[in-house]
């Protein structure tokens, strides 16, 4: 019978382990949960306010991305940090009626149909670019204040643990 996966200590949260093994994607199994764990506690053994300041960005990540999630939904994710935007207004449906130009000629108003935007000069100057560094930013951290690093999916034989 394996042995039990130990609990993290306070001030760590029920959740902050799976979240942490989702950025690091370290796959499920007892060596790799009970290796985090020990981690973990390591440093909330440490400092409690490192684990507030984790807490607070893993948090963040949670947020960012439940954001880009809302934009991708309502039709807006390509909005964001735009040169120009011409096109209906997000996540309206226009109809016949609403292309009409001449009410006594059918003739359709095309141009609403189509959207198109100019991004920035750098490819992450796009809300998703944006969204996209900050997520990966805040990841890195976390997993680097713990101590790990993410499993990169090659050969090898799963995840690290980073010693000092």
């Amino acid at each position: 019978m394996p042995a039990p996966i130990p609990n993290t200590i306070p001030p760590w949260r029920s959740s902050d382990r799976e979240q942490i093994r989702g950025y690091s994607g370290w796959p499920v199994s007892t060596y790799n949960l009970t290796q985090l764990t020990a981690a973990m506690n390591r440093v909330a053994e440490a400092s409690a306010d490192a684990v507030t300041q984790l807490q607070a960005w893993i948090d963040e990540v949670e947020t960012l991305e439940q954001d880009w999630a809302d934009k991708v939904s309502d039709g807006t994710a390509h909005l964001g940090n735009v040169q120009s935007y011409e096109g209906p207004a997000p996540g309206t449906a226009l109809s016949k009626d609403d292309r009409q130009t001449k009410a006594d000629v059918l003739e359709w108003d095309a141009s609403l149909l189509k959207v198109s935007y100019q991004a920035g000069t750098r490819g992450d100057s796009t809300a998703g670019g944006v969204l996209h560094a900050r997520v990966s930013e805040l990841k890195g951290k976390i997993l680097q204040a713990i101590g790990i690093k993410s499993y990169d999916g090659g050969a090898g034989s799963g995840a690290a643990l980073l010693r000092s």
